[in-house]
């Protein structure tokens, strides 16, 4: 994609930059949350699951003071939908009904609601249920990912062999690209092909560079042009620790102690920031990133989620790091792996 010989390239050591980056700190990893939903009658059953998932997930079930007494329950339940990455819902035999003439037990109309918004929001690869033995499930759902139960006494090794199955099914989804309301993967995407990707192929061409110092308020005093020697640059993308450090003011504070590298390309001009002085003999380079195109998911968050849902529980912050993320999760997907190892860094902003 980038040149048969760019794998073939020799191993350099890259330089450590100076604050405010820390290159070789372990970004943050993050339990995916889960919510399950029940009827009241199979409150047992959801509290089972809960416990074959602990391990993996954030677990809330819906009885857990998730339904608060100022808002409205269906209000309630679009915010959650989009706040959790996966959902399973225990179809459990609690109500009787005549289907074409025939008598059939099916679990209770709210809990196959709440299924349907859910399974809209999260999509068919996060979404599940789990049917209690006998009970009735619609056609409609041949697509959807299920597991079945028999009640007995020891719910947890009854929902087991189903968890198990959805447990699968959850890792399996972690690898895929994922869409939702809020936009980091396709701002992933973007950055990867509109950006990363066209640098990368660039500096196969272009024969200069230019570095841009600047003064305190950020206004340029200096800039000197720099052949390219390193036709395989190491890229180092910065993830901000919160949404909020890619707000102009915070993140000028940020790089001020940073000179910042323009590319001018066939397609544009690109934007970096290096460390440490650039000398004429120098060999290898590493090109630092902040992808401020993640504001989009700040401003995505504001927009979708209502007032009262992103001031309690600390919601923004989980539904931030959730985009962060994911941003690099599909970046990752994105970056072919011998790029990744070879010349493609990430790490946290300090």
């Amino acid at each position: 994609m980038f040149g048969t010989d760019l794998v073939n390239i020799l191993r350099q050591k890259i330089p450590n930059p100076s604050p405010p980056f820390q290159p070789n700190k372990k970004i943050m990893t993050r339990k995916p949350r889960l919510f399950v939903a029940s009827a009241s009658e199979s409150l047992e059953v959801a509290h089972a699951v809960k416990q074959n998932f602990e391990k993996d997930a954030i677990v809330d079930i819906w009885s857990e003071d998730i339904f608060k007494v100022n808002s409205s329950t269906l209000e309630t339940l679009l915010n959650r939908a989009g706040y959790y990455d996966f959902f399973i819902a225990v179809f459990s035999a609690d109500d009787t009904t005549i289907i074409r003439k025939t008598k059939a037990k099916i679990t209770r109309g709210n809990v196959v609601f709440e299924f349907g918004l859910f399974l809209g929001r999260l999509g068919p690869h996060r979404a599940f249920f789990i049917a209690e033995e006998g009970s009735k499930v619609f056609s409609d759902w041949d697509g959807v990912t299920r597991a079945s139960y028999s009640r007995r006494e020891n719910l947890v090794a009854a929902t087991g062999t189903a968890c198990n199955l959805i447990r699968k099914k959850m890792r399996d989804a972690e690898k895929l690209q994922h869409f939702t309301m809020l936009p980091s993967t396709s701002l992933a995407i973007g950055y990867y092909d509109n950006f990363i990707k066209k640098v990368l192929e660039s500096f196969q061409s272009v024969e200069h560079f230019t570095i841009i110092e600047r003064d305190s308020k950020g206004v340029p005093i200096k800039e000197t042009k720099h052949t390219i020697k390193d036709r395989y640059p190491t890229i180092h993308v910065m993830l901000p620790r919160r949404l909020s450090d890619l707000e102009p003011e915070i993140l000028k504070q940020r790089t001020s102690s940073l000179r910042q590298i323009k590319v001018d390309t066939a397609f544009r001009q690109f934007s970096f920031y290096v460390s440490g002085k650039i000398s004429k003999t120098k060999k290898k380079i590493t090109l630092f990133d902040i992808p401020t195109t993640m504001l989009s998911s700040r401003a995505a968050i504001d927009h979708i989620f209502s007032k009262d849902f992103l001031a309690s529980d600390n919601n923004r912050q989980v539904l931030e790091d959730r985009e962060i993320a994911n941003f690099e999760r599909t970046l990752r997907i994105m970056v072919p792996d011998s790029i990744e190892k070879e010349f493609f860094k990430f790490s946290v902003m300090e």
